[in-house]
């Protein structure tokens, strides 16, 4: 597994305005992700999160909850063997992690030292 930075120049704010992130309102920090808050979801992930919901009222409950359980199961990537000099705290990885019917892996970047974290399917 190699770090890769987040990709292009461009600020979360920037990606929440060209549609590609939303931004994630449940501030709640998570243990697995060094006790910090999810601030961004790719827009790509929660549509899949979104429509495992059962019913359309709860889909943003469903893909919070789905959401979090995903992220509790992360680790630190500069944890994984071959990979020791990556940062630490910078990128999380779940993998793979069942949504829809395929089994995906889910990387929590964080933008810069102590920024928000961004949950994105991996590149």
């Amino acid at each position: 597994m190699d770090h890769h930075p987040r990709a292009g120049d461009r600020s979360p704010e920037q990606l929440v305005a060209a549609g590609v992130l939303r931004r994630h309102e449940d501030r709640r920090p998570l243990p697995a992700l060094g006790h910090s808050p999810i601030g961004y979801v790719s827009t790509a992930l929660w549509a899949e999160l979104t429509a495992l919901a059962i019913a359309p009222p709860a889909s943003d409950a469903t893909a919070t909850a789905l959401l979090h359980a995903i992220a509790d199961r992360a680790v630190d990537a500069a944890l994984a063997p071959g990979n020791e000099r990556a940062p630490r705290d910078d990128l999380y990885v779940a993998h793979p992690a069942h949504i829809g019917a395929r089994r995906r892996t889910v990387w929590f970047q964080r933008s810069g030292p102590r920024g928000p974290i961004t949950a994105t399917f991996a590149p």
